[in-house]
């Protein structure tokens, strides 16, 4: 076998090969010591506060012993679809889970009131209403607020009022 014959860098002499080095070394250096808004970094996004204010006309959907399932159409600042899980006994204390599905996400919430008149067929209620969270841009929200409504003793069905301010 025959040896290959060394090979040399032909047109990079040993002066033009330093200053390579020593602009890589710079380009480098000035890289890392770049100011933190010349770097690319995962922006944080502010939190935005919503007053908010909508109204849901609600179905019966289903129903198990005191707890009664609504859903319905949701108007409003967040318009969507509504589902409600309303505790309802008998007694004038009722309590509510409510899920807003609105574009761009989910509101939770839960909520607690009385009934105004406990006896009357169509009672209205209040209470106040808490968020307990959500799903895509409202995963982190959080408020408080107020739940006004109509229940429907015969259909069962539900007219609902919140209004609050929401964080997310």
């Amino acid at each position: 076998m025959r040896a290959l014959p060394e090979r040399r860098d032909r047109g990079a002499t040993p002066s033009s090969r330093t200053i390579l080095s020593a602009l890589a070394v710079g380009v480098a250096s000035a890289t890392v010591l770049a100011p933190a808004s010349a770097q690319e970094a995962p922006r944080a996004r502010a939190a935005r506060t919503v007053q908010v204010k909508d109204e849901g006309y609600l179905r019966l959907v289903k129903s198990s012993g005191s707890l009664l399932f609504d859903e319905g159409s949701v108007h409003g600042t967040i318009p969507g679809k509504v589902k409600v899980r309303f505790v309802y006994n008998g007694a004038p204390q009722v309590s509510s889970n409510l899920s807003i599905y609105g574009q761009g996400g989910t509101i939770n919430a839960r909520a607690s009131g009385r009934l105004s008149s406990p006896t009357n067929p169509s009672p209205s209620f209040s209470g106040t209403l808490t968020i307990t969270g959500g799903s895509g841009r409202y995963a982190h929200a959080s408020g408080t607020g107020k739940l006004y409504g109509v229940f429907f003793r015969r259909s069962y069905a539900m007219i609902v009022q919140t209004r609050g301010s929401v964080r997310y």
